[in-house]
């Protein structure tokens, strides 16, 4: 079948999982189970299910996505990269509803000296887009988890996946300090979230820079931006916020994309 079939498909489910949510639910961990070949597709209309999902899913039904999409993202071998990226979708969705849930099985996988795997670094990111303020009773202990295992992440594509978390936590907390009439942040709360970003930024602009890899400069780039924005809101921090310029200035002069260097420099000036 091609997309728009398959489209119309999942929305009739998902229709039908408006008053039978258990019953789909059920049939289609069932056949994520025991269709490897179709999973994408199967994932993909589990999530417009859970689209609909107003909270009444029952606990042995959540546990069991919970766990089996986990399994898929995390799996080494036998699942492809499409698969891992619909479980990873699945799960964001999921967390609509149950995000202390899904928060807390994949905070239990960051556990040092360890190192999560990489789809489980992808989902973290995503959430804190999706679900900015939701996360942040969950800045600590993230960052904490993620700093004690900087030393062993030696692979360039782990260390681009700790900067996509970085990229994304950052924007997610800058995002609710700038809307903090909004949110209740106490001034000794803004404080310790940033507190929680500086060993971690410290870390990858004293050790990182030196890459050679194009994809991973970029990655570095993405996160050092944010990273900055957030830091340079506190006076005492603007020192050591402002070491790695020289290290983005020169980057103009190889094959890195300008366009999140200029960016880089624009957040760090406002």
């Amino acid at each position: 079948m091609d997309d728009q079939d398959k489209d119309k498909i999942a929305l009739r489910i998902a229709c039908i999982a408006e008053t039978k949510l258990a019953s789909i639910v059920t049939v289609l961990l069932e056949k994520l189970q025991l269709d490897e070949q179709n999973r994408v597709d199967i994932y993909c209309i589990l999530e417009k299910v859970l689209q609909q999902d107003t909270g009444d899913l029952e606990r042995k039904l959540l546990n069991k996505t919970i766990t089996l999409a986990l399994n898929h993202m995390r799996e080494t071998q036998e699942a492809t990269n499409e698969v891992k990226v619909a479980a990873s979708n699945t799960l964001v969705t999921l967390a609509r509803c149950y995000f202390n849930h899904v928060m807390s099985e994949l905070q239990c996988l960051l556990e040092p000296p360890k190192l999560p795997e990489e789809f489980v670094l992808i989902t973290l990111g995503n959430l804190s887009s999706a679900y900015a303020l939701k996360c942040i009773p969950f800045v600590r202990i993230t960052l904490n988890a993620m700093f004690h295992m900087l030393e062993l992440v030696n692979d360039s594509r782990m260390r681009q996946a700790f900067c996509g978390v970085l990229e994304k936590w950052s924007r997610a907390v800058k995002s609710c300090l700038t809307n903090r009439e909004k949110y209740s942040f106490p001034r000794v709360g803004e404080l310790r979230l940033c507190n929680h970003f500086l060993p971690i930024y410290s870390h990858v602009t004293s050790n990182w820079l030196t890459c050679e890899e194009l994809e991973l400069k970029q990655a570095i780039i993405k996160a050092l931006g944010p990273m900055m924005s957030l830091l340079l809101d506190e006076d005492e921090y603007r020192d050591q916020i402002f070491e790695p310029i020289q290290w983005l200035l020169e980057q103009y002069k190889e094959d890195t994309h300008v366009f999140h260097i200029t960016k880089v420099r624009y957040q760090s000036l406002r």
